[in-house]
């Protein structure tokens, strides 16, 4: 199968739970919020955060060096060597889930005034996550998309169910913590059953990791410590930190959903980025270079011409979004605007970044993380007592777009190829065009569904005016076809010709 046979494959599946997921996720967001109130969601809200931030401490670049080196090896056909990764990284896995685990039930046992029943609930959900994690890991390195896919379609699905339900009733965070943790269990199950296709299980006692090939993860898992303690966590994380410092549960309600709705629309471009690492791993693997500059350079519009209209287009209806939360919400609009523009940059630098890590040169993006989330941590200070969630998002998503920018940089550089700067200029200019009619139509007609409909018939024919896409990005999208339903062919066929102007 062909490099691009293989990310057009993996992109309908992970289109199919990122869609899904985005629909049942927003669908049970704005029961939760319209049930819950803004001040009780906030509540609930941290405890995902907390057990979010958790996991990643459990999680110490682990299931980033399983999908990096799993594809590698996998890729070599030496499935001997990709099975006794994921057995040795497994078994640290656990280890580290449960004594995190441990420490968080100790301290809800020995605290009186801390919140004994959520703290346990939250200690069994850290081990689950941080499993489920490396799972979703695993199948990224076998490159089997759909594994992971179906899962979290049908966890999702039945999570999103209980939720509404629980909260229906009259129940409330204890409940819905029981139904995240149920969702959890389910993936793992449903992941679990299909690796051994891919990794040997049994007798991986006898299989050994070379010397050599050892102190790669290890710098590599060290390195993606780094990132995380300097990326991850201070463009995740420290907003709820610092608003709970200094503001409210209800600004923590407002920047949660704020920056879990804008992550879940940057899942469009997600959809196809995703995919990127475990391919350029692979690609390096196989020393092809040629391939690997035309993946990337292809990679970086595709994910532009997906994101720029998101971006631009969620933060022109942003009060009307936060509308369907409830007129409780309506303060939210501008948090919501600065997070939908905030991540623009961020949803294009993933291609560079799956460039880096793919080369094992993260070390760049561990010092320029350092520097940006020193950044973030005086931003922050500075803005959040006075400015509540508007100071949060605004120095989450300043530091993250100006990192962004700098990844880009590097990853073009270092492959000595030039970023498509016109290009993606052209595709800005087809996004705000866009974005401008959309907010016109929400302003004057007060319709978010139109707005949204007249969004998606101008931004097409301004991408076709402007020329933006090539032959190359046809090939890349046109692979896709395969794997739609064949009374779909023919219009995402047709789609695609109308997009890429010869």
């Amino acid at each position: 199968m062909s490099v691009f046979q293989t990310i057009a494959r993996n992109t309908y599946w992970s289109a199919l739970s990122t869609v899904g997921g985005l629909v049942m996720g927003l669908i049970t967001s704005i029961v939760l919020a319209r049930a819950l109130g803004a001040a009780v969601l906030g509540q609930y809200n941290y405890w995902l955060w907390l057990i979010g931030l958790l996991a990643l401490i459990a999680s110490p670049g682990l299931p980033q060096a399983m999908t990096r080196f799993g594809a590698e090896y996998l890729g070599r056909e030496e499935r001997e060597t990709a099975s006794a990764i994921f057995a040795r990284l497994l078994r640290i896995e656990l280890t580290l889930g449960a004594l995190i685990a441990v420490v968080v039930l100790f301290y809800a046992l020995l605290v009186p005034s801390s919140d004994t029943a959520a703290l346990v609930l939250a200690a069994i959900a850290v081990l689950l996550v941080v499993v489920e994690l490396f799972f979703l890991a695993a199948a990224k390195g076998a490159l089997d998309f759909r594994i992971f896919s179906q899962a979290s379609l049908i966890g999702g699905f039945l999570y999103g169910a209980a939720a509404i339900a629980i909260v229906s009733l009259g129940y409330g965070i204890y409940l819905l913590l029981l139904a995240y943790i149920g969702r959890r269990i389910l993936t793992i199950l449903l992941i679990g059953w299909k690796l051994p296709s891919y990794y040997t299980v049994r007798g991986t006692e006898a299989l050994t990791i070379p010397p050599e090939l050892r102190q790669r993860i290890v710098r590599y898992i060290r390195d993606i410590i780094l990132i995380f303690a300097t990326s991850t966590i201070p463009y995740e994380r420290f907003g709820v930190f610092f608003l709970k410092l200094f503001a409210t549960d209800v600004d923590i309600a407002y920047y949660s959903q704020s920056f879990d709705l804008a992550v879940k629309s940057m899942a469009f471009p997600a959809i196809f980025t995703a995919t990127l690492l475990p391919v350029f791993a692979s690609l390096q693997g196989q020393s092809d270079r040629e391939r690997i500059d035309r993946v990337y350079l292809s990679s970086n519009r595709i994910a532009a011409a997906i994101a720029m209209p998101i971006g631009l287009g969620g933060a022109a209806v942003a009060s009307s979004v936060a509308l369907l939360y409830g007129p409780e919400f309506l303060d939210m609009a501008p948090i919501l605007a600065i997070f939908f523009v905030g991540s623009i940059g961020g949803a294009i630098a993933t291609v560079s970044v799956s460039m880096i890590l793919s080369m094992e040169e993260q070390s760049y993006i561990v010092r320029l993380n350092a520097v940006m989330a020193l950044v973030n941590v005086i931003l922050s200070l500075l803005l959040v007592p006075s400015f509540g969630a508007t100071g949060a998002a605004l120095a989450t998503c300043g530091s993250h777009t100006v990192s962004s920018a700098m990844l880009m940089a590097y990853a073009s550089r270092r492959l000595q190829v030039a970023l498509p700067f016109q290009v993606l200029g052209r595709i800005l200019l087809a996004a705000l065009t866009a974005s401008l009619a959309a907010w016109l139509i929400s302003m004057w007609l007060g319709g978010l569904v139109v707005a949204v409909a007249a969004a998606l018939l101008i931004y097409p024919v301004m991408l076709r005016a402007v020329a933006a896409l090539d032959d190359t990005d046809r090939h890349l999208l046109s692979r896709l076809s395969q794997h739609l339903p064949q009374s779909m062919v023919p219009a995402y066929q047709g789609l695609v010709a109308f997009l890429v102007r010869s």
